[in-house]
């Protein structure tokens, strides 16, 4: 009788040939729950593509009241900027409250201060002081180049002034720039009170009136004035015929 133990199990799936041919023991994945039996790595990897990472701690997006929120700040910052800082120009100190030149316009009177000016234009080579640095910077304390003639000095600011020139007894050699491009008639004529009654100096005021008179009269001259020049009687006072309205009330009373 044929021993049957050497002979394939018919009802064995590991002995049913493929529909495409070969071994279907090679084609089916075995499963196998054999503790000592490692794993493909890629069976290992499989459950960390089935999840979703997640998001690091604090990097939710903000919450929609948030939003709302920083953007009312910024737009009442800006209302509240546009309101009450003025025009944003680079000169805000020119929008001083303190009375000392105005110019009158047919619907609005300008103030403007002028020590604000002389602090941002003349302080660093005129020193607060007013008394310069000897031998390069000549003081503006009880000086006839600054309480003397108005219109000498009216001059000087607007055209500037270069060369030698003697100031209190001490000679001075050096330039001072012209500024009738940076500021104008009201400007000029606040920064000129201001120094010709600042530290006890003791003269009258100029006004915008005047500094236009000369910048028109001037308005070919684009070197600086010599002490030589402005020491001559026609670079002194004003052109006959365009004396300003208070000087021609004084001469006359």
């Amino acid at each position: 009788m044929p021993d049957d133990s050497n002979r394939p199990d018919a009802s064995s799936p590991d002995d049913t040939p493929s529909p495409n041919g070969g071994d279907a023991r090679e084609r089916q994945p075995t499963s196998s729950n054999d503790p000592d039996e490692t794993p493909e790595p890629i069976d290992m990897l499989a459950p960390l593509f089935r999840e979703e990472p997640l998001r690091p701690e604090g990097g939710e997006a903000p919450p929609m009241w948030l939003w709302m929120i920083i953007f009312g700040v910024i737009l009442f910052n800006v209302y509240y900027l546009g309101s009450y800082v003025g025009d944003f120009s680079a000169d805000p100190w020119l929008q001083g409250r303190d009375v000392v030149a105005t110019v009158e316009d047919e619907t609005v009177e300008r103030v403007v201060d002028g020590s604000r000016i002389y602090n941002n234009r003349c302080q660093t080579c005129h020193q607060s002081d007013g008394m310069g640095v000897s031998g390069q910077f000549p003081p503006l304390v009880e000086t006839d180049w600054v309480v003397g003639d108005e219109g000498r000095l009216i001059r000087i600011l607007l055209h500037g002034m270069e060369g030698p020139m003697e100031v209190l007894g001490e000679e001075y050699n050096g330039v001072m720039p012209g500024w009738q491009r940076q500021l104008d008639d009201a400007e000029i004529a606040a920064v000129l009170t201001h120094i010709r009654g600042e530290w006890g100096n003791d003269a009258s005021e100029i006004t915008a009136e005047q500094v236009s008179i000369l910048r028109e009269y001037e308005s070919d001259r684009t070197a600086a004035w010599t002490a030589d020049e402005l020491n001559e009687p026609e670079n002194q006072g004003f052109p006959e015929g365009d004396e300003p309205e208070e000087e021609v009330a004084a001469a006359e009373e």
